[in-house]
């Protein structure tokens, strides 16, 4: 049975909801609709009642948040959904969402969590060790000067925002170790990964030879001048 054809899961709670109420959606689709719009997603296995909401009115869901300029992204085989904004080059398109603008540090943790994400098919699960990751990680501690201490501080930092305030990443029942979100395969895509990667490595090799000895760099000059 699709969405279109779906019974609505809370058909016993049709609108009006109160007297004067103008509304058309149910009770639980308009729960859904608030947490879209608050995000960061909606998550099948941790707000059962409120996916069953998106599945069974996601046109009518979809109609609403067209209305500020978002799109609804609903990925049934990994059981998520989520608000972005429109993209069109043609209107001059309001901020609806509040966004952030990433760390280095951060968009480094994602690029490699994402990397992970591609090593496998959809629908399995992503385990990181913490560890791994931060080694994994090491350039941008180059790219912005940090000594070991203040890269640790830095990465354990950002591992809390990733996991607490966009939702992208869950502890297991292993310390040190956490889930992958699969969202970050909508967020990312292949060639916006390697992009970004490489221009880390960009930056990461200009930073070494800013630190280079002054004497081999004059000698590097010497030869070619040559």
């Amino acid at each position: 049975m699709t969405a279109a054809n779906s019974p609505r899961v809370d058909a016993a709670h049709e609108p009006p909801l109160w007297e004067h109420d103008k509304g058309t959606l149910t009770y639980h689709s308009r729960r859904a609709l608030v947490q879209l719009l608050q995000g960061p997603l909606i998550r099948a296995q941790k707000e059962p009642v409120l996916w069953a909401a998106i599945i069974s009115d996601e046109e009518n869901l979809r109609a609403r948040l067209h209305e500020v300029f978002l799109e609804l992204v609903v990925d049934e085989t990994e059981g998520f959904a989520f608000t972005r904004m429109v993209e069109e080059d043609s209107l001059s398109i309001p901020q609806v969402l509040r966004t952030d603008k990433l760390k280095h540090i951060d968009t480094a943790i994602l690029l490699n969590l994402r990397q992970e994400l591609g090593l496998t098919l959809p629908g399995e699960r992503v385990i990181v060790d913490v560890e791994d990751l931060r080694e994994s990680i090491g350039y941008v501690r180059a790219v912005d000067n940090r000594d070991e201490a203040g890269f640790t501080k830095r990465f354990n930092a950002a591992m809390k925002r990733i996991q607490n305030d966009y939702s992208l990443i869950s502890a297991t029942e292993t310390e040190g170790r956490f889930e992958v979100s699969p969202v970050l395969r909508q967020l990312f895509d292949a060639s916006t990964v390697s992009a970004i990667r490489d221009e880390y490595a960009r930056l990461a090799q200009m930073e070494d030879q800013d630190e280079q000895d002054p004497e081999q760099k004059q000698e590097q000059e010497d030869v070619s001048d040559d």
